[in-house]
């Protein structure tokens, strides 16, 4: 019978006598048999419908949790199903059962797709097929299901509850600046005066952020009453404002400003029960049928399994009336935002989208990424010859001169770690865990692959391995066709684990744990070039950044080694100094060509123990004696998102000013915004702004200037502004 005939066939009438006929058919094991299964199910259906109902008040803004709520039938019903799934299902047409679309929306047809195979090319494959997918993921979803086991247990034995399904993982953030004023009204006022801008790696390579200034307008995430907006304010005559864009039930991740377009990234969930995932008729009578027996047995309608995926939209914004933004168009990609840059015009927006294990095989959608609801074709989707992750990397490209369509899209299979996008290429990392299967020497390492891009188009031309992990954010750069990189190397040697009687290995364990750090340099095929091992032992990279044939890197334990290193021969490098100090920088900034600034932590030389946030500034006129200019300690705050997410430091060496908000946690707990510039050698407090009053201020306060004003932006919607040069508040809007 072919699909279309089948799809014809299935009615109401025939899905129950084929199931009937299955059924009967086939042999049911001793535990699936209807006095087992009904015995089975009213023990366990209440108790688990309970679970389902305690899961969903424990859900969060940010941190959904999934459940499994548990629908059931009669003893007949539920054995016909035990048994349809156990044997008949196999051999259930899914086209038939579930509707045409679920294979070929948004791709070739299935027979196409099942029938291509790509040629190897290296360890990567370009292009792939679902069922290659489908069989790549199934060893990693068994392994999954059997720690869900192990947990479930554990979480019964304690008292406990844990989510049957997996949460995607948390939304990533970060991405890109503006890539020049609005509108042409005031677009020569603002480059007449100097504003700021969003911190970045790349000049060239812009990156979204929670707040953008276009040297007249300033734009800012806000939250009010559990709905997220963006707030568009005009500085012109004094703070008002002038819009307020969407009003949004997820949480915005980060905006662009990119000359008359406004970018909005939303993430978001949806749940998807069986009833709205089954596609077809058929499919839908069936599982109104096993809901009716359900209802009749228990006298109440029963849970769905709900599957929480997440999913992650771009909006764009034409607001060349600032005061009447219009929304041009929605995206939509799966998979939790993770990072996004500009570069020549085109949006290059990347998520993590996690595989989850479907009913059936050709039920694609539980397990192939999908971009504006369709399925991302095979040939898209690059597939390690080993993977032991069911989770992918989605990648998109948008013309931000026409934003209608996607430009290109593609996949990788992986758990993608860090991102660094260059001028020319995007670099995505994967970490590496030490493999516990064998014994020996064995360190983490980390995966790399070099996607290039031009006029949004991304091509895969590369991928690596090194050894140890990224733990810094510019930890990578590329310089004259070479990436530099800088990582932690955890060691050990793992050992067999044997019966002292019987001598039956029961495992491995790893012994003569170690830790140290490497530099390496990979030229365009990834590969390694040059390399400076077995750097300071048992201590890890706290930051890093390279200028030029320079890269500096800060590693701690009790003291702040702060290493520079030559890089001029990329397959030579060598340290050329290490200077030791108290404490640790976890950011560092290029404040001149002779200066380097460093924000991070003050600590006990003895004990390594912190006491205070500090800032340095180093000496690098000579490289090969670097010295620390001038210290300030700032032991009344404790924490400082700017020591871990670059973007919260507002800071323009042209203007000679940098800012951010501190916090401490002593006596008197204290909030408040920091301003310094670096004059003669020493810090120069420009502001100190108390933010304490929560109320007010709210829990996030981000900075930025436009000439000779600094403002202060909150979470709220508050903007206060203060003179530069009298240091007196003279403007504010409140929310």
């Amino acid at each position: 019978m072919g699909r279309q005939d089948n799809n014809e066939a299935w009615t109401e009438e025939t899905m129950e006598a084929y199931l009937k006929k299955a059924a009967e058919s086939e042999e049911i094991p001793e535990s699936l048999k209807p006095d087992r299964m009904e015995a089975w199910l009213r023990e366990n259906t209440e108790k688990n419908r309970r679970e389902a109902m305690d899961n969903k008040k424990k859900e969060e803004n940010n941190r959904r949790k999934s459940y499994r709520g548990w629908w059931c039938g009669t003893a007949a019903v539920a054995a016909c199903v035990a048994a349809v799934l156990f044997a008949a299902g196999r051999s259930i047409d899914q086209d038939s059962a579930f509707g045409p679309k679920e294979i070929s929306k948004g791709t070739k047809t299935e027979d196409t797709a099942i029938e291509k195979v790509t040629a190897d090319r290296g360890e990567l494959k370009e292009g792939t097929t679902y069922q290659e997918l489908y069989q790549a993921f199934s060893e990693v979803w068994e392994e999954q299901e059997s720690m869900e086991l192990v947990t479930d247990e554990r979480a019964m034995d304690t008292g406990g509850e844990e989510s049957d399904v997996p949460s995607e993982g948390k939304a990533g953030t970060e991405a890109v600046t503006e890539d020049g004023a609005a509108d042409t009204a005031f677009r020569e006022n603002s480059d007449e005066k100097m504003y700021g801008k969003t911190n970045q790696q790349e000049a060239d390579v812009d990156e979204a952020d929670i707040i953008k200034n276009d040297g007249r307008y300033l734009y800012q995430v806000i939250a009010r009453n559990g709905k997220f907006y963006v707030q568009i304010a005009d500085t012109e005559g004094g703070l008002k404002e002038a819009a307020e864009v969407g009003s949004f039930d997820n949480e915005i991740s980060n905006i662009y400003v990119w000359k008359d377009r406004l970018v909005v990234i939303e993430n978001g969930w949806v749940s998807q029960g069986i009833s709205e995932q089954e596609q077809g008729e058929s499919g839908r009578n069936f599982l109104d049928t096993i809901k009716e027996a359900v209802t009749s047995l228990f006298d109440s309608e029963p849970e769905e399994y709900y599957r929480e995926t997440a999913y992650s939209k771009i909006h764009v914004y034409d607001i060349k009336d600032r005061t009447k933004p219009q929304e041009y168009h929605t995206f939509t990609v799966k998979g939790n935002y993770r990072e996004s840059r500009i570069s020549d015009g085109y949006l290059y927006f990347f998520t993590q989208c996690s595989a989850c294990r479907p009913r059936l095989e050709q039920d694609y959608r539980a397990y192939v990424p999908e971009v504006d609801g369709e399925p991302l074709s095979p040939d898209k989707i690059y597939l390690p010859e080993e993977t032991d992750t069911a989770s992918y990397l989605v990648m998109v490209s948008i013309n931000m001169e026409k934003p209608d369509k996607f430009t290109d899209t593609a996949a990788v299979v992986t758990a993608a770690d860090k991102f660094y996008v260059s001028p020319g290429n995007i670099y995505v990392t994967d970490r590496n865990y030490i493999n516990y299967e064998e014994q020996g020497p064995k360190s983490d390492s980390t995966g790399i692959y070099r996607f290039s891009y031009r006029d949004g188009k991304m091509k895969k031309e590369a991928e690596g391995t090194v050894k140890g992990t990224l733990r810094d954010d510019m930890a990578m750069n590329e310089y004259q066709g070479y990436l530099r990189l800088v990582t932690t190397v955890e060691s050990q040697n793992v050992q067999e684990i044997k019966d002292d009687v019987t001598g039956e290995v029961l495992g491995y364990d790893g012994m003569d744990r170690m830790t140290t750090n490497s530099l390496y340099v990979l030229d365009e095929k990834l590969d390694v070039a040059g390399k400076i091992e077995n750097l300071a032992k048992d201590e890890l990279v706290y930051s890093a950044r390279f200028m030029g044939d320079t890269g500096y890197f800060v590693t701690f334990r009790q003291t702040d080694p702060l290493f520079s290193v030559d890089l001029s021969d990329p397959k030579q490098p060598k340290v050329l100094g290490e200077l030791k100090i108290s404490g640790f920088s976890e950011y560092l900034h290029f404040y001149r060509e002779d200066l380097l600034l460093g924000i991070g932590m003050e600590a006990d030389e003895n004990t390594g123990v912190t006491e205070g946030l500090k800032l340095s500034m180093f000496d690098i006129s000579n490289p090969a004696d670097v010295k620390e200019q001038s210290r300030q300690n700032l032991s009344d705050y404790h924490y400082a998102q700017a020591l871990y997410e670059y973007k919260a430091v507002l800071i323009d060496t042209e203007k000679n000013i940098f800012g951010f908000q501190a916090e401490g946690y002593g006596e008197e707990m204290k909030n408040s915004y920091l301003l310094y510039s670096y004059e003669d050698r020493a810090f120069k407090e420009v502001l100190s702004i108390d933010c304490s009053d929560s109320d007010m201020y709210s829990w996030r306060v981000r900075g930025t200037y436009i000439g000779d004003c600094f403002y202060l932006m909150c979470a709220n919607g508050r903007i206060e502004g203060y003179s530069l040069t009298d240091k007196n508040k003279i403007t504010e809007l409140a929310p």
